[in-house]
């Protein structure tokens, strides 16, 4: 039995593997799995600390094609995961193995999934899903987990195509990595109102959006979530070039190796916090209406607050892994770099 938190099996949650742009291959992954096993609905689910994250889907409701993520704790997935093994319910209504949220919420009835490994460590599942009790053949399942090594594959490459660094000496990149903090600091900042916007109003008998927007003497204006969701787009692009940055600074000063830890740590936490973000991105442009978004947020709120706090934590620990790396590698490496202003 797997433990979900082992560090190693979330090291190889990273780069690529967690972004939520469509993947030609990994679509084309999860279409054939669903007219294999004759499911409407096929994922490939990474379970991360907090959620699962939805990498690749086929026939999801709106919501949850927008959030991309559940809860680890509501997911089926996880089981699949904690057991290394293959998962079939065939009636979750009266299964005592499997959580109950998405039965309650979108009728999920039925369910096949299998392991997704990459370098020996279980990351997630390719599943099927159906809303009627049924069971599912064994050929299914087997081509399920066929596949499934097609998508740790296509995961696996994914981060190993990732750009390469190019050529700056140990002090350079920590001077880059600070200064990328900074910014990440700001960004977490910025993000906290949409976790407060949407706190309230997921509390049973809690004041909808539009109501809570309405008080004058609310702290969280339309205008304030529409900047942190445009903060959060940005900010993926700079924790990852921070990850490449603590990966290389790893590479080479082994002093820094907790560096790259707590950049990975960030990234995950940044993951995390997307769904929620992405819920309230929908309900400002009006992708989601308002009882779609609450039964989205239902899902993912506990793991969003978990994770910005993860997030916030992370940037403190790469701060402070910085200032080590560049007192252990001045010596070596010329005199330490100055530190930028904020």
């Amino acid at each position: 039995m797997a433990d979900l938190n082992d560090p190693a099996r979330l090291a190889e949650l990273r780069g690529a593997m967690l972004r939520t742009e469509a993947d030609a291959l990994l679509d084309a992954c999860v279409a054939r799995a669903a007219r294999l096993a004759r499911a409407p609905i096929a994922l490939v689910s990474l379970v991360v600390r907090h959620i699962q994250l939805l990498r690749a889907h086929h026939g999801l409701p709106l919501e949850l094609a927008v959030s991309c993520a559940t809860s680890r704790s509501n997911s089926f997935c996880q089981l699949v995961v904690r057991d290394e093994a293959p998962l079939l319910v065939e009636d979750a209504l009266r299964d005592e193995r499997v959580p109950k949220e998405l039965v309650e919420h979108y009728g999920i009835r039925a369910y096949a999934g299998v392991p997704v490994r990459v370098r020996g460590h279980a990351i997630g599942s390719l599943c099927v899903l159906d809303v009627v009790p049924r069971r599912f053949d064994p050929r299914a399942v087997d081509g399920l987990e066929q596949l499934a090594i097609e998508v740790a594959g296509r995961l696996s490459d994914l981060v190993e195509r990732d750009a390469p660094l190019g050529s700056a000496d140990v002090q350079e990149r920590l001077v880059r990595i600070e200064q990328a903090t900074r910014v990440l600091e700001r960004a977490l900042l910025a993000l906290a109102p949409v976790i407060a916007a949407v706190e309230s109003p997921a509390r049973p008998g809690g004041p909808s959006v539009d109501a809570m927007h309405a008080t004058p003497s609310t702290l969280v204006t339309l205008a304030s979530l529409r900047a942190a969701v445009g903060c959060w787009r940005d900010v993926g692009s700079v924790a990852e070039e921070l990850c490449a940055e603590a990966a290389a600074v790893a590479s080479s000063a082994p002093a820094a190796s907790r560096l790259a830890e707590a950049a990975r740590a960030l990234a995950r936490g940044l993951a995390e916090v997307g769904p929620l973000v992405r819920l309230a991105e929908g309900v400002l442009e009006g992708t989601l209406d308002e009882a779609a978004a609450e039964r989205g947020r239902a899902l993912v709120l506990r793991g969003a607050l978990d994770a910005h706090e993860a997030a916030s934590a992370a940037v403190s620990e790469i701060r402070a892994g910085v200032l080590r790396a560049r007192a252990a590698t001045s010596g070596s490496g010329g005199a330490p770099a100055p530190s930028s202003s904020p």
